[in-house]
């Protein structure tokens, strides 16, 4: 059994999420659907927006879509975990394929999240993301089981 540190974690301020897609009414879905949790939440409509917001802005995770025109997903957050390399990261896509698990693994992605998600699951998989990173630990979560729209890649920082 995994002890997990208290939600919201106990700190002086709140965890700060950065989600990254060209797509606005994805990044609109995803503003919403974590209104109400204990979160600052971030968006960047590509990935020279995000890496400007990670030069200025100390981020706890970043989920960034994998299809984005210019650098992708996994291109980005090789270059975010050179940059920022304390920031859990993970992708986010509608078009999962072992390529996309393998790239993730080699950009030190911590977990696969799909497209179309249900945003319960996505607050839990991401709560839990936010809660690991919290308890200083591994951000793997080996034994435990990733919500229905994510898939764990046990990546290390």
């Amino acid at each position: 059994m995994v002890l997990m540190p208290p939600w919201p974690p106990a700190r002086g301020s709140d965890p700060v999420v950065l989600f990254v897609d060209d797509e606005p009414e994805i990044l609109f879905a995803l503003r919403r659907c974590f209104r109400h949790e204990p979160v600052v939440v971030f968006t960047a409509g590509g990935a020279t927006e995000a890496l400007d917001r990670l030069e200025k802005t100390a981020v706890d995770l970043v989920v960034a879509d994998e299809c984005m025109p210019g650098m992708g997903g996994t291109d980005f957050l090789r270059v975010a975990r050179e940059r920022s390399p304390r920031t859990t990261r993970a992708i986010l896509t509608g078009h999962p394929s072992p390529a996309i698990v393998r790239s993730g693994l080699e950009a030190g992605a911590d977990a696969l999240l799909y497209k179309p998600w249900d945003d319960q699951s996505l607050r839990e998989t991401v709560r839990r993301m936010l809660q690991k990173k919290a308890a200083g630990g591994r951000r793997d979560v080996a034994g435990e089981r990733p919500g229905r729209d994510s898939y764990d890649l046990g990546g290390e920082g």
